[in-house]
């Protein structure tokens, strides 16, 4: 899988498309369906213009109290608070806008989730650039497993999911040349306290 743009997954900007979804915040998960014309799972979150996400045909759950679930006609979630995002639809990829990439093992720990799973990174590049070094506030990661120690019940693999990075409390990766080799032994001391304090505020 390593010679195509899965960063994204999908063909770029087609006819609008209806697309099922699953959001998860840190309290909530939406389901439902989107409109979009992107077909990568990213750019839907990345690309979008407002501060919400609109859901139709929307299935509201809170972690704490699964017996309370709403369903709505539409629900409008804000895409700060936005740290997965699931589109099983979105699974093929595109021959288009190829850009040779390889594959790195990595683990998320963005509470109350952890999520294990491959992102893409460009050739030639070192594992952590594909996750700390973009300016997209999303990242993909294929062959994903979501897990929450606290909410067992949530547990789930899914062939692409996009995460949002800077929400990350802790990141370990992999390379697929040095197994062995995880983030703490590639990452300077600098780029660790800069991305640290762009967590510390908040940012997406």
């Amino acid at each position: 899988m390593s010679g195509f743009d899965s960063g994204t997954f999908g063909g770029g900007i087609g006819n609008a498309m209806s697309v099922s979804v699953d959001v998860y915040t840190a309290a909530y998960r939406i389901s439902g369906t989107i409109e979009t014309r992107f077909s990568r799972i990213t750019e839907i979150l990345n690309q979008l213009t407002g501060a919400h996400l609109a859901v139709s045909r929307a299935t509201i759950s809170e972690y704490a109290d699964p017996s309370a679930t709403l369903a709505a006609p539409s629900a409008l979630v804000l895409v700060d608070e936005i740290l997965i995002m699931v589109a099983g639809e979105l699974t093929g990829a595109s021959g288009e806008m190829r850009i040779p990439k390889r594959p790195v093992r990595a683990q998320l720990a963005i509470p109350p989730f952890r999520i294990t799973g491959t992102v893409h990174i460009s050739m030639g590049s070192r594992p952590v650039d594909g996750l700390l070094l973009g300016a997209d506030q999303f990242v993909a990661m294929t062959d994903a497993t979501i897990t929450s120690g606290g909410h067992p019940e949530l547990e789930r693999m899914v062939p692409v999911l996009a995460a949002r990075r800077r929400r990350a409390h802790v990141l370990l990766v992999a390379d697929d040349e040095n197994p062995g080799e995880l983030l703490a032994e590639v990452l300077d001391e600098r780029t660790a306290e800069a991305w640290l304090r762009a967590d510390e505020g908040g940012g997406g």
